[in-house]
């Protein structure tokens, strides 16, 4: 009998040929397994990954809907499965194959709860007559004469197919709505912290696509160093594969997408690109204008201090009607202090799958003008209006965050590379009965001197004229004015970044 699958449309599994094991990868490429090996594709009847604990769900709807796989292999055996990040799925179906579900749904020991359209006794019926053997330990080898070894078997029941789940409606964080700003080093950097913003505090809504989104309204991100002809993407390296092509976070794709971004002609069958209305504006006439060259080139090399330099991408007669108007609308570049920063305005800004090829594009297309100029390469400044994440890509969006942020550690060490505030630093002492916060400059030149009684009354000087840029930043200064005020009033040896010294 041919197996059943589960959304096979959404969710990934191979078929063998069969009837009695199943074959779970964790984060181990599936199909290169199948493709490798005969003993896989002749002897297993599903094979599939667990890149997460909602996958244990799949695997529990897949398990019913084929009840002769009556052996359940698990191979973690790989150093992506094996990160923090990659043991998260895979442990839990361990958990709940050991230890079951509480009377809440979850599995014990863990705050995972299983799908409620689940139900409780055909759960216990698949744990039961379904032998989950962990493989992790061996070679692959071992692994394919185990496969050989065990031996088909008859269904313990009729298939069962569970009604879909409703998704719970996620709950976001309070917020001001409209207006975000964010900055980061690198490109993969800048837009893990945007993933962020979207996924804590983005409005879940429709769209004209007939599904959700989660959406959050003029967010600026600032790239403040990236070479896009050595893309950094260690932060993507313990990534799945799939996760980096479908991102666009693999040096191949962001390359190939550089060359159409820099074109001004569109690849065959396609209508347009950036490049091509960029460097191919049609002026109305019949005729084309190249505005890199001659808006933007042109301007900043007449006066570097040009405000002209802006071209455009929509074509009004072209793009009022159309259900696909160009998505990056203007470009502008700015020249400050020798540096030529770019500024990019997004009116719709799929963050998960396009935003990092559109990134290095626009990156690059930077690096192209400064070469033309002879200016230094600045900040890329991204505008997304309506930066958002489809629903289809929520699942593995939050597991970007949980890995970069939620389920990490924040350093306590300051390290001036990653966490200095480009606005000042600021210097505490005590003295002459009061509390001295004197603000300089990156260069060490002085900007400000504020005094007082109390942490609380110097604070709200350097808070209310918004001197500090980083919230980390400002928190220490707070924490750090506290400490001198308890100094003062106890007569106590203060410096800056040490404990204080009781009696």
């Amino acid at each position: 009998m041919k197996p059943q699958l589960y959304q096979p449309e959404k969710y990934r599994v191979l078929v063998g040929e069969g009837n009695g094991v199943g074959l779970c990868t964790a984060w181990n490429e599936p199909e290169l397994i199948f493709k490798r090996s005969a003993s896989v594709r002749k002897r297993s009847a599903l094979v599939g990954t667990l890149y997460s604990r909602q996958g244990v769900n799949i695997i529990l709807r897949n398990l019913a809907l084929n009840p002769s796989i009556r052996t359940l292999f698990l191979w973690a055996n790989g150093p992506l499965s094996n990160t923090k990040f990659g043991v998260l799925g895979w442990s839990v179906l361990k958990k709940l194959w050991e230890e079951g579900v509480d009377n809440e749904g979850n599995v014990s020991g863990t705050q995972f709860k299983v799908e409620p359209e689940i139900e409780r006794p055909v759960l216990e019926k698949v744990r039961k007559n379904v032998t989950l053997v962990d493989v992790s330990s061996d070679s692959f080898d071992a692994v394919e004469k185990r496969l050989e070894k065990t031996p088909a078997a008859e269904p313990y029941m009729d298939p069962i197919s569970f009604p879909d789940s409703v998704a719970e409606e996620v709950d976001t964080f309070p917020s001001e709505e409209v207006g975000w700003l964010v900055r980061g080093s690198g490109v993969v950097d800048t837009w893990t912290r945007v993933l962020d913003r979207i996924m804590r505090y983005g409005t879940i809504k429709g769209t004209q696509y007939g599904y959700q989104q989660r959406e959050l309204i003029g967010v600026t991100w600032v790239v403040q160093e990236e070479d896009p002809d050595s893309p950094n993407l260690s932060l993507a390296a313990d990534w799945p594969n799939e996760l980096r092509e479908v991102t666009g976070a693999t040096k191949g794709g962001l390359e190939e997408y550089r060359q159409i971004f820099l074109s001004p002609e569109p690849p065959k069958g396609i209508v347009y690109t950036y490049g091509n209305r960029l460097m191919r504006y049609p002026d109305g006439s019949g005729k084309t204008i190249d505005q890199v060259a001659e808006a933007i080139v042109r301007n900043l090399k007449e006066s570097p201090d040009s405000r002209r330099a802006v071209a455009t991408t929509m074509v009004p007669a072209l793009d009022a009607a159309s259900k696909e108007p160009p998505c990056v609308t203007q470009i502008q570049a700015l020249q400050v202090k020798g540096h030529m920063h770019l500024l990019v305005t997004v009116r719709s800004h799929d963050i998960f799958k396009a935003a990092i090829p559109n990134a290095f594009g626009l990156r690059s297309l930077q690096k192209s003008i400064v070469s033309q100029l002879g200016f230094e390469l600045g900040s890329l400044q991204i505008t997304s209006q309506s930066a958002h994440i489809y629903e289809q890509d929520w699942e593995n969006a939050l597991k970007v965050v949980r890995c970069r942020f939620w389920d990490r550690e924040p350093n306590l060490a300051f390290d001036p590379e990653t966490q200095r505030d480009l606005r000042g630093n600021v210097i505490i002492s005590i003295g002459g009965g009061k509390i001295t916060a004197l603000l300089q400059g990156l260069e060490g030149q002085e900007l400000g001197r504020f005094e007082g009684t109390s942490a609380k009354e110097v604070g709200a000087k350097l808070t209310f004229l918004e001197l500090l840029g980083r919230s980390d930043h400002i928190m220490d200064v707070a924490m750090e004015l506290q400490k001198a005020e308890i100094a003062l009033k106890r007569n106590l040896n203060y410096q800056q970044d040490k404990l204080l010294l009781f009696n």
